[in-house]
């Protein structure tokens, strides 16, 4: 049996993070603090043994009894009907992509997959280090070109820009969401956005930053760089922690992230397939 679990109920995911990633994972607490858009489903609302976790665009999360034949028993058809037109609706999104703490569930998913061709990877994790980051900063960096400009993002901007807006969007529940508890800033050509840097969830204190481009004749400019030390620094002088999690294939996000200050904490095991 698995059932959604009500958003007031969410708190009685809390006894199923065990091990010190699931209590500091941000995307997922960011979820069940309800500060970002997601959906929780369990084996029982009252007593939940076993729960899966959607942070809508970010993926998901496989908490609890990897064993409990009463859960995983009804997942696959859960993931091929419900969790597959939630990601279609909510975010477009064609791929089921679960972060598992517990390799046990590497077995559990293997035996859901119907056939289809699934691949195993890592998510990695990085912290900012605050004596690089200032480093950096002391290096000569990308000089903006004409007609470019770096501003704040603004509930106004992101209700004038349908690509900042639908980026955002997938990861908060509204621009005024967005502006009370997220940073982000953005670069604009000829008044259109181009490239931005923003907060894609919240957990307390803790940010997690997104750097996403627009217009692909900017890429390799040095623009994600000064983006990301903007949001840093206003980050850094509210007191906010700054995160950086990314693909471990993905090398351009890994350069970015080491320019940026940001060193190697640790990694989390993936295993996604389309749905």
């Amino acid at each position: 049996m698995i059932v959604k679990l009500p958003k007031e109920n969410y708190y009685k995911i809390n006894k199923l993070l065990v091990s010190p990633q699931e209590k500091n994972e941000n995307v997922l607490n960011a979820v069940l603090s309800g500060m970002n858009q997601g959906v929780v489903y369990v084996d029982q609302i009252e007593e939940p043994r076993t729960a899966i976790v959607y942070a809508v665009g970010l993926g998901y999360y496989l908490l609890g009894d990897p064993e409990n034949e009463l859960f995983n028993s009804h997942l696959g058809n859960l993931i091929s009907t419900q969790l597959k037109q939630e990601s279609l609706d909510l975010c477009g999104g064609t791929w089921f992509i679960a972060n598992i703490f517990n390799e046990t569930w590497k077995e559990a998913l293997k035996k859901m997959v119907d056939g289809r061709k699934y691949y195993v990877g890592y998510n990695v994790y990085y912290e900012l280090d605050t004596v690089r980051f200032n480093k950096g900063l002391e290096q000569l960096c990308h000089v903006l070109d004409e007609g470019i400009t770096m501003v704040k993002i603004t509930k106004e901007l992101i209700n004038a820009d349908e690509n900042l807006r639908e980026e955002l969007t997938e990861y908060w529940s509204s621009a005024e969401s967005f502006t009370q508890y997220g940073e982000g800033y953005a670069v604009l050509k000829n008044g259109k956005v181009i490239s931005t840097c923003y907060t894609c969830c919240v957990n307390g204190d803790r940010h997690e930053i997104y750097i996403a481009t627009f217009d692909q004749n900017v890429r390799n400019r040095g623009l994600a760089t000064i983006l990301g030390q903007q949001y840093i620094k206003e980050c850094l002088k509210r007191g906010i922690g700054v995160f950086w999690t990314t693909d471990e294939s993905n090398e351009p996000s890994k350069r970015v992230a080491g320019k940026l200050g940001f060193e190697y904490s640790h990694r989390l095991m993936s295993f996604e397939f389309e749905f």
